[in-house]
């Protein structure tokens, strides 16, 4: 009986990887413990700026501290709301995805090194290699690989938690807030 559990578990997370048969995820899509770009890392940071700290990052938020320009936090966890997906429209035919000029791929959650969530074709993709799209303006893309363009970025939010010196934690708007320390691969600020 256990063997038979497994092998169909075994199954779904082939056919999962692979991309499954779903409706569009649902909106607002939580992706929970996301550091939503290249090199992004949670641990020390210093914020450039004066940052309101909130007791949650759900909309009856109140405010519970302030982290002053200078401040170490400890960040700890975060999450990527996705209010809209973004939008991809194929520029020509990718064969071996079974994409055709003008098909439209909904993009829902960034992996890292040019993948993302996404669902397209009536199935669901937790990640999929999108990094042969251009941004709206032309850039992030050159050459031949490049097959598509974004031409909507949707609508997402990034809180995350953080823990002061004080011990009080709380969360932030990364919208908001300017620190030093996210990016793990160099020392520019977000």
């Amino acid at each position: 009986m256990v063997r038979c559990a497994l092998a169909g578990l075994f199954a779904f997370a082939i056919s999962f990887a692979a991309g499954q048969d779903l409706p569009a995820p649902g909106l607002p899509y939580y992706d929970w413990k996301a550091c939503p770009f290249e090199g992004c890392t949670y641990g020390k940071w210093t914020a450039q700026i004066p940052v309101t700290v909130f007791d949650t990052w759900q909309d009856n938020r109140h405010a519970v501290g302030k982290i002053q320009q200078g401040q170490s936090i400890q960040s700890l966890n975060g999450v990527v709301i996705t209010f809209r997906p973004g939008m991809i429209r194929l520029d020509r035919d990718l064969p071996g995805d079974s994409l055709k000029q003008g098909d439209l791929i909904s993009t829902y959650a960034f992996r890292g090194e040019g993948f993302s969530a996404v669902w397209f074709h009536g199935r669901y993709y937790p990640e999929f290699d999108i990094s042969f799209t251009k941004w709206p303006d032309g850039t992030g893309c050159g050459g031949a690989h490049c097959a598509a363009t974004y031409v909507d970025l949707g609508k997402k939010e990034w809180w995350v938690e953080v823990k002061l010196a004080s011990g009080i934690t709380g969360w932030v708007d990364m919208e908001q807030t300017r620190v030093s320390g996210v990016y793990m691969l160099r020392a520019d600020r977000y």
